[in-house]
């Protein structure tokens, strides 16, 4: 392959995005001097900022695809087939996004095959089995005869010495500094996705995770998005304590990344905080539940994962992306302890 112009192709998701970036880097260290630019949903494109690898961020409206808005669709082909890239890597499984990477008139498309949906690529990728979602993007430039190495598998999420200070700062103002310190991420729902609540470890369990890290001599860290304030909320009423730092909807991404650097530990659900945290630090604890955690668990040896739904498991939801089957079946399966000796 000679392509000199490449793109990469997403609607988003803050973690798919961020497993991407070994693809990325790998991609730019086999074309140095190529012109590599990501179009990806405006939503996720934070993620990407001050990323060396990339040229451009092209963000788009995600609701050209989530709410069919067609004008929008042709006024973004029209955008891209000015471009004239030479190969398009579609990072969505979806056969309507690799239809538009068809539209766009890029010559090259690669991209995964789901099912029959590839049938608008010139060359997929199956997806059929349970394999960690960083391999499988790896896998596309395998498809290329690029040159990957499985194990240059660390996600990149790049932060500016602003962000750094910040970091600095809350281990001064809360005197951390020699102390053993957890970052926790209690909830990060995608509120695009339908199903996002049956991924979140009931905030109970992790009252009582906090009690027992507490109980070690840990200080915890609260983070997450406006979306979760309430969960902080219900962890500072019930456990009234000045080792509980609550800093939800008070970190960018970079800065929660930087803080996680600086911690001891990560502890999260199967969200996209999973993915901020381990760019930043080996030692994630992680909770699943609907999905397998060979697909998204951190891939450090450090890291650990508790799964509370293994008999229970359905494949074809995992990789549909329909988990309607678990409607009946979730809260039992929230219902399971989560016993802290497997975490730390």
């Amino acid at each position: 392959m000679k392509s000199k112009k490449i793109l990469f192709f997403k609607l988003g998701a803050l973690g798919d995005v961020l497993m991407s970036t070994p693809l990325i880097r790998q991609t730019r260290k086999n074309f140095p001097s190529a012109k590599i630019d990501f179009l990806i949903g405006k939503n996720s494109s934070i993620v990407l900022k001050d990323n060396p690898y990339i040229n451009k961020i092209i963000p788009y409206n995600p609701d050209i695809f989530l709410k069919k808005k067609f004008i929008g669709l042709i006024k973004l082909i029209h955008q891209i087939k000015k471009q004239k890239y030479d190969m398009i890597f579609v990072l969505d499984k979806h056969w309507v996004f690799n239809l538009t990477a068809f539209l766009f008139g890029i010559k090259e498309r690669v991209g995964f095959n789901r099912g029959n949906e590839g049938i608008f690529l010139t060359k997929k990728i199956k997806y059929g089995k349970i394999n960690h979602e960083i391999y499988y993007y790896l896998d596309l430039g395998k498809s290329e005869n690029l040159k990957i190495n499985y194990k240059d598998h660390k996600m990149d999420l790049f932060y500016s010495k602003k962000d750094k200070e910040f970091a600095n700062n809350i281990w001064k103002k809360y005197n951390l500094k020699n102390k053993k310190v957890a970052i926790l991420a209690p909830g990060g729902g995608n509120i695009a996705d339908k199903f996002s609540y049956m991924r979140l470890i009931p905030i109970n369990q992790y009252i009582k995770l906090i009690k027992k890290l507490k109980n070690k001599k840990y200080y915890i860290i609260l983070v997450g998005a406006k979306n979760d304030l309430s969960l902080g909320k219900k962890i500072t009423q019930e456990i009234k304590s000045k080792m509980i730092i609550n800093l939800i909807d008070k970190t960018t991404i970079a800065q929660t990344a930087t803080l996680a650097k600086s911690s001891n530990c990560g502890i999260c659900n199967d969200a996209g905080a999973i993915h901020i945290l381990a760019s930043a630090n080996k030692k994630i604890f992680s909770m699943f539940t609907i999905t397998h955690p060979k697909k998204k668990a951190p891939l450090w040896d450090e890291s650990k994962a508790i799964w509370l739904n293994e008999k229970d498991y359905c494949k074809k939801c995992e990789l549909s992306g329909d988990y309607t089957y678990y409607n009946e079946k979730i809260n039992k399966i929230f219902k399971k302890k989560i016993d802290i000796s497997k975490l730390i």
